[in-house]
């Protein structure tokens, strides 16, 4: 009897490349493995290309620590380097008059050629009770086809196979969708991922686009105490509060895009945030709950799936949010 395939959902991030391995086990989902390679040389620029020999050596190293028969590969491209919009399509259009109507939307808005993007568009979930429309609305996203073509190019050179290229907003949102199953909350929660150099802020209000807005403050804003400590004690004090500092900025940058997400979905205002990323760990959860209002748990993304005795010892090394992302896409790839 075949066991299922492996699904490797691989995070390329600007510090190191993280990767989780899921397999479906009948109704659930196992964890079989991850790992993650601290880069020496970056291998992602301003533009989001990559410097594909640097990726290719840190990719080859990665699947060093994965099972051998893990090939099926997500990755994601962060959301600053996609065009995302939603737009009217007319009911009747055939599929090629469909692609032919968002192609002349994406060339009205976009700064690039369209023979030079990669697109996807599919339609929006919209009231079921509501009367038929002439029109409907259609989530369309669009990279830059060198942005994306090069990412895939590696990691078939390093051995993988390529499935889907995701964005990292809905691998943040694959993931919590997992998370909510097996947690009781009530309303609607959004996911803040606390990364070294951006926070990323997500949503996934019911029959409405994604919501996603990132902000330039990360884990890089920790003042770390001085360790000369002369009282005892002291430096944990001083720990905590260099943490309680590290929120309260967080709090404010999270502030007005919480305000600005409510005003713009009044029946889907958001109740709670699951807290992820490598930076969580600085995150006093009392404190941002306080400031915010709303209720705050912290995401243990690889804790959410089975797992065998030998996983379960290598996750007592702590939270582990910088797998995040990594732990979304491969959720993502079980599903596709």
């Amino acid at each position: 009897m075949f066991r299922n395939p492996l699904t490797i959902g691989i995070d390329i991030g600007h510090h190191s490349v993280k990767a989780v391995v899921l397999r479906q086990k009948k109704t659930d989902l196992e964890l079989v493995a991850f790992a993650e390679v601290i880069l020496t040389t970056p291998v992602l620029n301003e533009q989001h290309s990559v410097n594909a020999p640097s990726l290719l050596s840190a990719v080859r190293k990665l699947k060093k620590s994965l099972p051998f028969g893990a090939r099926n590969a997500v990755l994601a491209l962060p959301d600053s380097a996609v065009i995302s919009k939603v737009i009217q399509l007319d009911t009747s259009l055939s599929e090629d008059e469909a692609v032919f109507a968002v192609e002349q939307a994406l060339s009205a808005s976009s700064p690039f050629p369209v023979e030079e993007l990669s697109t996807d568009f599919f339609p929006l979930a919209t009231d079921s009770f509501a009367e038929p429309a002439p029109t409907l609305p259609y989530q369309v996203f669009a990279a830059r086809r060198e942005t994306v073509e090069n990412r895939v190019a590696v990691l078939r050179k390093a051995g993988l196979k390529p499935q889907v290229v995701e964005l990292q907003t809905h691998a943040l949102l694959w993931l919590e969708s997992v998370t909510a199953q097996s947690h009781e909350t009530d309303g609607q929660w959004g996911v803040v991922d606390v990364g070294q150099c951006r926070t990323a802020f997500c949503v996934n209000p019911a029959n409405s686009a994604a919501y996603h807005r990132e902000l330039a403050f990360g884990a890089e804003s920790f003042e770390k105490p001085s360790t000369q400590m002369d009282l005892a004690g002291s430096t944990d004090t001083a720990n905590l509060e260099a943490r309680e500092r590290f929120t309260k900025l967080l709090a404010d940058n999270l502030r007005r895009q919480f305000q600005l997400y409510n005003s713009t979905h009044p029946r889907a205002t958001l109740q709670g945030v699951w807290l992820s990323g490598g930076g969580q760990q600085f995150v006093v959860h009392q404190v941002l709950q306080r400031m915010l209002g709303i209720s705050v748990k912290g995401l243990h993304p690889l804790a959410v799936f089975e797992r065998s005795q030998k996983i379960d010892a290598a996750l007592e090394q702590g939270m582990l949010g910088q797998y995040a992302v990594a732990a979304g896409l491969a959720v993502r790839g079980t599903a596709a």
